[in-house]
C-alpha cells in the first residue's frame, strides 16, 4: 500500500486535504485495481479509502509474570557480571601485548619496558643520618605530631598561608581476601568523627527508636533530636509525627521487631543492620550519622604504564584542621583506621592497612608518612628489632 501511494504522489500529486485524503490525479495515470479508492472523473480527484485495521490485542500481564521477568533479568545480570569479572581476571593474568606505537609513546613519557607497580617493593635501607636522599634510602616514618608540625611549617602565614587548612589522610589498603586469588571489592562506609570540625557539611537530624530509658538518654546526650519507644512508633504509624523533619532513623537491637509497621512509611530510611543503622552503642550510632563522613575505598583503574593490582586499594578522608590539637586529629585518624579494619577479612585484619600519609589539598604536593600501631609496616618492625638487638 505504501509503495502505491508513493507512486501516486510522485506521478502527479499533491495533498488537497489531510482529513478527507483527497489527491489530485492526472487522467493519464493508471490506477492499480487493488488500490481501495474512488475516482471522480469530472474533478480529477481520487479519494483514498482508509484501510480496515483491528484494534490491538490487549495482553493481560499478571504481577506473577512481571516478577518472573524481573527475576530473569536479575539472574542474567548476575551471570553477565560473573562472566565480566572472569574475563577481567583472565586478561589481568595474561595481558595482551601493547602495540608498538603505544610502547613508543610510553617510552617518550619516561616509562620503561616493564609496567610500574602501584605499590613498588621497597628494598632501600633506613637512613642513619638526619639528611639523606630518598633515591638511596627508604621514606621517613614520622609520628602524627611530627607530620602535623611539618605541615604547619609549610602552611605558615609566611609560607603557603593556610594555617587552618583541612588535613587529609591517604590510607593505602591490602584488599587481598581470605581465600587465594580472591580480592575485596570497592566499598564505602560511614565513619564517626568524635572530634568535629568545620568542613562545609551541616549536621543531620536523628531520630532514635529504643525501649530502655538508658539507651534513649544515651542517644539524646550524643545529639539525637528525638527518641522514643513503642509510643513513638504508634505516632509515626498514625501520622502524628512528620518524618520529613529527620534525615536518619536509628534503632536499638531490642526494638527492631516492633518496627515492622513502619516499613512502608520509612521505606529506604527503615533501620537495618546491614546499613549500620541498628546497634547497641547508641552514642557511636548517633555521632556516626549526625556528624560522620562517608569514606570510599577505591581501586585504581587500569592505566597505561601501570600494572594491574587487584590487591591494592586506597581511601582519602578528612581528619581535622591544622589549628586543632594534635590529640584530636590523631583520635579521628585512629577512629577511621579502626572502622576500616572492621571491614577487612578476619584473618587479615592486622595486615589490612599498610601505609598512611598526611597532607593538605594545596600547592604542596608532598605527603608525610606516619607510623602507628594500627599500620602494618613489617619493614619498620624489622628495623626497630634489629636496632634494639644491636
Amino acid at each position: 500500500m505504501s509503495g502505491l501511494m508513493r507512486h501516486l504522489y510522485g506521478a502527479a500529486g499533491r495533498l488537497v486535504a489531510g482529513q478527507s485524503k483527497l489527491l489530485y490525479i492526472s487522467p493519464t495515470i493508471p490506477i492499480h485495481p487493488s488500490l481501495n479508492c474512488q475516482i471522480n472523473p469530472a474533478l480529477n480527484l481520487i479519494s483514498v479509502m482508509p484501510l480496515h485495521t483491528s484494534p490491538p490485542l490487549e495482553l493481560q500481564i499478571t504481577p506473577v509474570l512481571e516478577r518472573a521477568r524481573q527475576s530473569t533479568r536479575i539472574r542474567k545480570r548476575k551471570v553477565y557480571l560473573d562472566n565480566k569479572k572472569k574475563k577481567e581476571e583472565r586478561l589481568r593474568k595474561n595481558p595482551p601485548p601493547i602495540p608498538k606505537k603505544v610502547q613508543l609513546m610510553l617510552k617518550s613519557l619516561g616509562f620503561g619496558p616493564d609496567p610500574l607497580e602501584w605499590r613498588p617493593e621497597d628494598n632501600r635501607p633506613f637512613a642513619t643520618d638526619d639528611v639523606w636522599s630518598e633515591r638511596w634510602f627508604t621514606y621517613n616514618r614520622m609520628s602524627v605530631t611530627e607530620a602535623l608540625n611539618c605541615l604547619r611549617e609549610h602552611y605558615h602565614p609566611t609560607m603557603l598561608n593556610d594555617p587552618d587548612g583541612i588535613v587529609y589522610a591517604k590510607i593505602e589498603l591490602d584488599m587481598t581476601g581470605a581465600k587465594k586469588d580472591r580480592y575485596m571489592e570497592e566499598f564505602s562506609k560511614m565513619i564517626p568523627l568524635y572530634n568535629s570540625f568545620e568542613r562545609g557539611v551541616t549536621e543531620k537530624s536523628i531520630l532514635v527508636f529504643a525501649k530502655s530509658t538508658e539507651a534513649q538518654k544515651e542517644a539524646m546526650d550524643a545529639g539525637a533530636q528525638r527518641t522514643g519507644g513503642l509510643e513513638l512508633i504508634d505516632d509515626i504509624a498514625k501520622g502524628k509525627l512528620e518524618i520529613l523533619d529527620f534525615d536518619h532513623f536509628l534503632a536499638h537491637e531490642d526494638i527492631v521487631l516492633e518496627l515492622k509497621p513502619l516499613l512502608g512509611i520509612l521505606r529506604e530510611n527503615f533501620p537495618k543492620k546491614p546499613n549500620g543503622t541498628v546497634g547497641t552503642n547508641m552514642e557511636k550510632l548517633v555521632k556516626t550519622f549526625s556528624n560522620g563522613q562517608i569514606v570510599e575505598v577505591k581501586k585504581p583503574k587500569s592505566t597505561l604504564g601501570y600494572k594491574d593490582d587487584p590487591a591494592y586499594g586506597y581511601c582519602e578522608a578528612m581528619i581535622g584542621r591544622l589549628g586543632m590539637p594534635d590529640s584530636a586529629i590523631e583520635s579521628n585518624l585512629e577512629t577511621i583506621m579502626s572502622n576500616l579494619k572492621e571491614s577487612a577479612p578476619t584473618k587479615r585484619a592486622n595486615e589490612f592497612i599498610f601505609k598512611v600519609q598526611l597532607y593538605l589539598d594545596g600547592p604542596l604536593k608532598g605527603k608525610f608518612s606516619v607510623s602507628h600501631d594500627l599500620i602494618h609496616d613489617e619493614k619498620l618492625k624489622s628495623h626497630l628489632a634489629a636496632v634494639q638487638s644491636s
